[in-house]
């Protein structure tokens, strides 16, 4: 039976355990960028402001001024580029596995993926002060992560992961 352990709407701990008992259970984090908007909603205030715009233009071309019109289609296709930029990003943010000897981080920005997997042993999570993203380090690798979540969500995502990667660390004798 799958444990949830909630971070808020865009960053999440997932529990999975084996069916057979004989591994230790997976955990999964998944840290998105918070999207409001379905994208039905979405594509349909870009569609209202960009229609309105042209029409608007339409309206000045009948009167006799096209380099209005002109500038109304240039923010259309903003508004365009605009879309497919969001797009492009929407699914930004990093899913952090955690199972047994091995701490897989997936990176999404944009149209890259990026895959590194750390020993939970020797990885920590540094925070710094200057309110930027936290970063996973061993060795020379650093991974920042929980890049799109809040001040609130950070601090607890790291509280969290810090209690978890301690738990990998102690012997199973000790627990």
């Amino acid at each position: 039976m799958p444990v949830l352990i909630d971070h808020a709407s865009s960053g999440n701990a997932q529990a999975a355990t084996p069916g057979d008992g004989s591994a230790p259970p997976a955990l999964c984090w998944n840290l998105r960028r918070n999207i409001a908007m379905t994208p039905r909603v979405f594509m349909l205030h870009v569609g209202t402001a960009a229609g309105l715009s042209c029409t608007i233009g339409i309206g000045f071309l009948i009167v006799g001024y096209p380099v209005v019109f002109g500038f109304c289609i240039l923010q259309a296709l903003a508004l365009a580029g605009a879309v497919i930029y969001h797009a492009i990003h929407a699914l930004d943010g990093e899913q952090l596995v955690l199972a047994g000897e091995l701490l897989e981080v997936r990176t999404t920005r944009g149209l890259r993926s990026t895959t590194v997997r750390l020993n939970p042993c020797w990885t920590r999570l540094e925070c710094r002060a200057n309110a930027g993203p936290p970063a996973l380090c061993s060795g020379r690798t650093r991974v920042p992560v929980a890049v799109y979540l809040a001040d609130p969500q950070r601090r607890r995502f790291a509280a969290d992961f810090r209690r978890v990667l301690a738990g990998v660390r102690t012997p199973a004798s000790t627990r």
